[in-house]
């Protein structure tokens, strides 16, 4: 199944980097976020995690459901911010251009809402404890996310894996999604991160894979629509009415109709 096809005349060869509207909201909004979580933690006693990042027990017990969508525009420090950053201004800006600014944030938010409840379905129900009380905060849910959708559109592009080595972005993409999976299994608790990031790409799969066999199906509905109408119409079939008197019948044809045979409704 073909999930993609590009647009916009962007081809497979070009690489570029685009600000976009949805990524510069996005860049803002997190650098803006970072430098008031920090300010407010370090220099006034705050503790915006709690109330933003992705905490299980608030969640649940306090019912913080905002902590879902808040969590991954906060980071836990300067090189976490960065690097997100900096592969969501690599990607993010060509996806937008193709996608368009709506269908960008729908995907980025349901890489990122669903990577979320990973993440709190594993604390909850496997790791309990003091797991209930770890926030995540982070952006890379939705990053890997956007980084499986490239390597499907753009898999011919070059991209800089560890920011040193040029490799295709589909064998890119397999990589980053190894790395992650033997992290989730042989880091422990720590590996939970990382669960949420292979979620994030999952996620990402499965939303496409679905948009792509729903606007299959609805192509094949009007494709057959259209081959409907444009089949011959029959003619509509005569209604006969026979009169097994035959002294009626001779006088219906002697004084009414003398040149006629009997006659047809339709």
């Amino acid at each position: 199944m073909r999930i993609f096809s590009s647009r916009s005349g962007i081809t497979n060869k070009d690489m570029s980097i685009k600000l976009t509207r949805a990524v510069k909201a996005i860049l803002i909004l997190c650098f803006a976020l970072f430098v008031i979580q920090q300010t407010a933690d370090r220099f006034l006693g705050g503790n915006i995690i709690s109330w933003l990042g992705l905490v299980p027990s608030n969640f649940v017990i306090d019912h913080r459901f905002w902590q879902l969508f808040t969590y991954s525009f906060l980071h836990a420090d300067v090189l976490h911010l960065f690097l997100n950053l900096l592969m969501l201004v690599f990607i993010g800006g060509e996806l937008e251009a193709v996608w368009g600014i709506g269908r960008f944030l729908r995907y980025y938010f349901f890489c990122s809402v669903s990577a979320g409840i990973l993440y709190l379905l594993l604390q909850i129900f496997i790791w309990k404890g003091e797991g209930l009380h770890t926030p995540m905060v982070g952006a890379s849910g939705a990053i890997y996310g956007l980084l499986l959708a490239y390597g499907i559109i753009f898999g011919e592009r070059v991209l800089l894996f560890m920011l040193l080595f040029p490799m295709k972005a589909k064998h890119f993409v397999w990589i980053l999604g190894g790395v992650e999976f033997f992290s989730t299994v042989f880091s422990g608790r720590g590996g939970l991160s990382s669960a949420a990031h292979l979620g994030g790409m999952v996620a990402g799969l499965a939303y496409l894979w679905v948009r792509a066999s729903v606007q299959i199906a609805k192509k094949h509905r009007e494709n057959r629509s259209k081959f409907d109408r444009s089949k011959p119409k029959k003619r509509k079939s005569h209604l006969k009415l026979i009169i097994d008197n035959e002294r009626d019948l001779n006088k219906y044809i002697e004084e009414d109709n003398p040149d006629d045979s009997p006659k047809t409704w339709h």
